[in-house]
């Protein structure tokens, strides 16, 4: 399980990456141990995609994105859990497979440490967004548009922390990024539809 002291300092190390400090790196545990440990992020996420999914739910029955006489919580919150874990290991599996071709293997384990532990950062923004549109401080118009810029931060973030950990060129950071951002789109998409959504 991750302690108390992990978690505190890995989110450190997030931050220090945020700001494009590469020490941040030696806050992470970069072993093989940890680069397991770091998948146990997912369940850090739990809380916070809930209310990230309460406050999509709830855009999705204001803006009658869905009918609320046909709309299932319990298919809508299957669909959330199912797309989260599976887009959770999609990408670690898939840039495994292409690492060595593309000469990544060194920075693989440190790239993916840093990954799962920046979801945890980049999730505070959104659930704080979503809570102030729970509670009716800001409207739905407001409550995407801060979604979007949050998302165009965190691409940037990935971007940067691409560079660091895998010491790639700028092409290959971007298409690394671009991969990642396509593949949780496409399972989102896929799922979606399966799930009626």
């Amino acid at each position: 399980m991750l302690s108390s002291a992990e978690i505190k300092r890995s989110l450190k190390g997030c931050w220090l990456l945020f700001k494009n400090q590469e020490e941040g790196l030696k806050l992470l545990d970069t072993s093989i141990e940890g680069f397991w440990r770091s998948f146990q992020v997912f369940f850090l996420l739990v809380v916070p995609m809930v209310i990230v999914g309460l406050g999509e739910r709830k855009l999705r029955l204001s803006e009658v994105v869905q009918d609320p006489e046909t709309f299932s919580d319990g298919t809508f919150w299957a669909a959330q859990a199912i797309s989260l874990s599976v887009d959770w290991v999609t990408f670690p599996a898939v840039l495994m497979v292409l690492a060595r071709p593309f000469g990544l293997s060194a920075g693989y384990v440190p790239f993916i440490v840093a990954r799962n532990w920046s979801s945890l950062l980049i999730a505070i923004p959104y659930t704080v967004n979503s809570l102030f549109y729970l509670v009716g401080f800001t409207a739905p118009g407001i409550m995407v548009l801060f979604s979007l810029s949050v998302l165009v931060v965190a691409i940037w973030y990935r971007y940067a922390v691409t560079r660091m950990t895998l010491g790639s060129g700028v092409s290959l950071s971007v298409g690394i990024v671009v991969l990642d951002v396509v593949l949780s789109l496409i399972i989102g998409q896929i799922l979606g539809r399966f799930f009626g959504l």
